[in-house]
């Protein structure tokens, strides 16, 4: 579904892929996105794209700064600045596709940072009170096995 959102003077072009596949896949001005919803808001979505919850770029686009990562299998790297206020899980544990890594604030904003694909935690690069950039890696997942 395509729309057009005005937020202040700006207006965004967001597509919205299918609301019933998780992650929902979110286009923002070219810009792709994978939305996961709570869990308690599963049973009744709507497609109002204006209460998207916490987004994960599917690559992130950062340079310079050192704090970018490329797009190796298993990196997780924060989607936007914010303060790490809670981790969720520990190094060695196993977790699923979608599982709850950290939750960063932005904004005065809570967002979920969730696992891209099914494994072991291999490292947390991140504290609780760590102030990072957009595309600090978080947290490095290897195969189940590893």
């Amino acid at each position: 579904m395509k729309i057009n959102i005005k937020i202040q003077d700006t207006t965004y072009q967001v597509n919205v892929g299918d609301v019933q596949t998780r992650p929902i896949l979110v286009e923002v001005d070219g810009e792709q996105f994978e939305v996961w919803p709570e869990e308690a808001a599963t049973a009744s979505i709507s497609p109002r794209p204006a209460t998207v919850p916490a987004a994960l770029p599917e690559k992130p686009s950062i340079s310079g700064n050192g704090n970018s990562t490329t797009s190796k299998p298993g990196a997780v790297s924060a989607p936007i600045p914010g303060v790490i206020i809670e981790i969720k899980v520990s190094e060695g544990e196993a977790v699923a596709y979608g599982q709850e890594l950290c939750v960063l604030e932005a904004m005065k904003m809570k967002n979920s940072i969730r696992a891209s694909r099914a494994g072991k935690v291999k490292k947390i690069h991140i504290s609780v009170g760590d102030q990072v950039q957009q595309g600090k890696l978080l947290v490095e997942l290897a195969d189940q096995a590893a």
